[in-house]
């Protein structure tokens, strides 16, 4: 089991730094027509070029097991999500995209769109949508085609202009349409170039860990963590440490790894191979947390993140999928909570 364990974790770490470090290695044939959705046939084969993990028939029917019957609120009307991102750029997209659907199909809480075609960011597309979900992303300019730096100089203008576009009408969406953003794990680790990214998320990517979580939730009485009850959601999975801007007193963390039950993992001797992604925890925090989820306003909208859902295990734990539709249900402005940082 610990072998086993051992290269999840490796694979991990390799996709984290082939997704960090640019252009995925498959180039597409010029048949690939772009902008638009990834051909089906052609997804296929960047979800078999990498290290993807893609739900069963069985991890399915778990999921849809395990989702709660009820939305924690009641939809003030029909809702509508945009799950963005592409499956095959790190490990759990599929598993992320199938629990979205099932959480929204089974509950009536939202119908949800899903697809990776950077077109439907724009403002004229995006304006139907009550909130828009970033599945993973993980890739450095996931609004761009992953060939993009090979394309004719007319092409790569071109495409540099749709990726401009669609990052000043999501800024609009929220700042000033007041509309909300969801977003998962690898999010943070995307557009490390587009400072306005980090301050809507509320933070850059700066590390990651993975290990066997016990994680507690620091605002119990908040909404979004009402669904623990008191309880901590214990699971294996990945992390990430948010780097500037990151600060308590700019978001409201609801979610932290619990050290009095899991080891630190910079100083835990089992993870010290992944001490340098994580040592810059002491310089971008003000204290020694692990927060893993959090929210904050943006303009006249919302902002929910979790770092959670990287490996399969969550997909399988009815606390996680609970947490997760509270934050959705955040984001489409059914589920209000506070939103005040947590220091002043």
């Amino acid at each position: 089991m610990n072998t086993i364990r051992i290269l999840w974790t490796i694979a991990l770490a390799l996709a984290a730094a082939r997704a960090l470090g640019g252009e995925a290695a498959k180039t597409p044939p010029p048949t690939w027509p772009w902008p638009g959705p990834t051909p089906a046939e052609q997804r296929e084969v960047m979800l078999k070029s990498t290290f993807v993990m893609r739900p069963t028939p069985a991890d399915l029917k778990e999921m849809e097991r395990l989702s709660p019957e009820k939305p924690p609120a009641v939809p003030q009307r029909p809702r509508k999500l945009l799950c963005w991102g592409r499956l095959w750029t790190h490990m759990a997209n599929p598993m992320t995209e199938a629990a979205v659907k099932i959480l929204g199909q089974k509950t009536g809480a939202f119908e949800v769109v899903a697809t990776d075609d950077p077109q439907m960011l724009l403002p004229e597309r995006l304006k139907d949508f009550d909130a828009l979900f970033f599945n993973g992303l993980h890739d450095r300019y996931p609004f761009l085609p992953h060939w993009w730096k090979t394309m004719p100089k007319d092409q790569q203008d071109a495409a540099q202009d749709l990726d401009r576009k669609v990052k000043q009408g999501l800024l609009k969406f929220v700042a000033e349409d007041g509309k909300g953003i969801a977003a998962i794990e690898g999010a943070i680790a995307a557009h490390q170039d587009w400072k306005e990214w980090g301050e809507l998320m509320g933070a850059f990517y700066a590390g990651h860990y993975t290990g066997n979580f016990v994680i507690k939730a620091l605002d119990p009485a908040h909404p979004l963590t009402a669904c623990f009850d008191g309880q901590p959601l214990r699971t294996f999975d990945n992390a990430y440490v948010p780097g500037a801007p990151y600060s308590r007193k700019k978001v409201r963390v609801l979610l932290a790894l619990d050290l009095t039950q899991t080891p630190e993992p910079i100083a835990d001797p089992k993870s010290a191979w992944l001490k340098p992604s994580v040592q810059k925890l002491e310089e971008t925090t003000e204290r020694k947390e692990y927060p893993i989820s959090w929210v904050k306003a943006y303009g006249k909208g919302r902002v929910f993140y979790v770092s959670q859902g990287v490996q399969k295990q969550p997909y399988s734990n009815s606390l996680f999928l609970r947490y997760l539709l509270g934050g959705l249900q955040f984001a489409l402005g059914d589920l209000p909570a506070d939103v005040t940082p947590s220091e002043k």
